[in-house]
């Protein structure tokens, strides 16, 4: 856990009521690496057979020589990273989230990590994700993640915040572990302020708290617009960064919100909402309540029905909060 310091939290002006453009991050992601490849010929590319399923196509086309599709051996896509990365390059490696978290996972944990060196992971697909099953899906990635000395995590909320992290993760030395978003998701960082690695970020202001990361800050948006039409003024907080984890603006945040509500794409434990209550702790103790995905495995869907199913919609935040607000009578 980190001390407490006087950094302030980045804040955003209200957005009640406000209509988002939806946006896909995966294509914001396509966007940014062109760019980036375009400047910096440090810059390669490796995907797991994933060429046609993440549109990576037309940048394989245009860097051949940067561009390599290793097939379905992740752990094998992993060791070659590392090599490259050895040698002073910046690798992004695609690859699904729940290799990444299982079977390639020794290899980013004993090698990359423990070496420190400049590989970001973009995992696709992540969270629920995943119209083969379960065995696809990635919902306890953060989890093995987290518990990696030295390894970046970071789940963007939409396709603008995606861009500037890929940005912030390849212009900085390091590993990392990017989660992306396929489909289209509301874009509600637009007046956030710049990115950077590490601060919360304040969508909304208010009094009780949604904690999010990833997708579901759409949702927390949603659920706050909701809960004002009951006149219930929330607060949204979103926290792309899960490593390096901002515990003193955590605990700052929430002293003034008084009860929280951590809603995340990932199983209960050991995500987002482990790291809060850890923080909470070490400071004042207060009600909480955690909308995740239970101890269960998931069918294969879209994703509409699969966030549906597992409890992860504005309808379920709301129902949070109301369920925090009795338990603080």
């Amino acid at each position: 856990m980190t001390q407490e310091s006087t950094a302030g939290v980045e804040l955003a002006r209200p957005q009640e009521g406000r209509t988002f453009v939806s946006k896909s991050p995966l294509d914001a992601f396509i966007s940014t690496l062109q760019e980036l490849f375009a400047s910096d010929p440090r810059l390669f590319l490796l995907a797991a057979d994933q060429v046609g399923e993440a549109r990576l196509g037309a940048l394989f086309a245009a860097y051949p020589d940067r561009c390599r599709n290793l097939g379905t051996a992740e752990r094998n896509l992993l060791g070659v990273a590392a090599g490259m990365a050895a040698a002073g390059k910046v690798v992004v490696a695609v690859l699904p989230g729940a290799s990444a978290a299982s079977r390639a996972g020794d290899i980013l944990r004993n090698i990359i990590a423990r070496s420190g060196l400049n590989v970001i992971v973009a995992a696709l697909p992540a969270g629920v994700e995943g119209r083969a099953g379960s065995s696809s899906q990635a919902l306890h990635d953060l989890a093995a993640m987290l518990a990696i000395p030295g390894l970046r995590v970071v789940a963007p909320a939409d396709a603008k915040e995606t861009s500037a992290a890929l940005k912030a993760l390849t212009g900085t030395p390091g590993p990392a572990y990017l989660r992306l978003i396929r489909g289209e998701v509301p874009v509600v960082t637009e007046s956030a302020g710049a990115f950077e690695l590490g601060p919360i970020r304040t969508l909304r202001e208010g009094g009780i708290a949604f904690v999010t990361t990833g997708a579901l800050a759409g949702e927390a948006m949603k659920a706050a617009d909701l809960l004002a039409a009951e006149s219930i003024d929330v607060r949204v907080v979103h926290v792309p960064t899960l490593k390096p984890f901002d515990g003193p603006a955590i605990r700052r945040m929430a002293r003034e919100a008084g009860g929280l509500v951590v809603a995340e794409e990932h199983y209960l434990r050991g995500g987002l909402g482990a790291l809060v209550a850890q923080e909470i702790a070490l400071s004042r103790p207060m009600p909480i309540e955690f909308v995740a995905v239970d101890d269960r495995f998931l069918f294969g869907s879209e994703v509409a029905d699969l966030r549906t199913a597992a409890g992860l919609r504005a309808a379920n935040l709301v129902a949070a909060v109301k369920r925090l607000r009795e338990r603080m009578r």
